[in-house]
């Protein structure tokens, strides 16, 4: 008897690709904030005191670098690429502490992103295997 090695793919396959569509959708916002931090000084109305350790220069670099890396994970994932899945775990895992540093600066913005990577990390991390199928 043969035994069929591929799992049968589920109805929570779109989870999986809405978390590659959401990298790519975080990596274009992160890029966003990180090109406002670096060109804008003065659009987070906060002192520079007040961040949790870099300045305003730093996270921008950081949030940019991250945005570009999120969103080429996000279309590994969508493409059905194994090395997707773990880069985008780990990514959103980044993501999620760097918007937690980055929440005094811009609360409400922060919230929404580490909202979805916690999505996104489930999505991933439970049916991620099915994208290939």
């Amino acid at each position: 008897m043969a035994v069929n090695s591929q799992k049968e793919v589920t109805g929570w396959v779109g989870w999986v690709y809405f978390a590659g569509l959401m990298l790519v959708i975080m990596g274009v916002f992160q890029t966003i904030a990180g090109l406002t931090a670096l060109l804008n000084n003065q659009f987070y109305v906060v002192s520079e005191n007040s961040l949790a350790v870099f300045n305003f220069t730093a996270w921008g670099w950081i949030h940019l670098i991250l945005g570009v890396i999120v969103l080429s994970a996000g279309s590994a994932i969508v493409s059905g690429h194994a090395w997707g899945r773990v880069v985008g775990v780990i990514l959103a895992s980044l993501s999620l502490l760097a918007n937690f540093l980055f929440v005094t600066a811009y609360p409400i913005w922060s919230i929404i992103v580490m909202v979805i990577d916690v999505l996104v990390i489930y999505a991933l991390t439970v049916h991620g295997g099915e994208v290939k199928s």
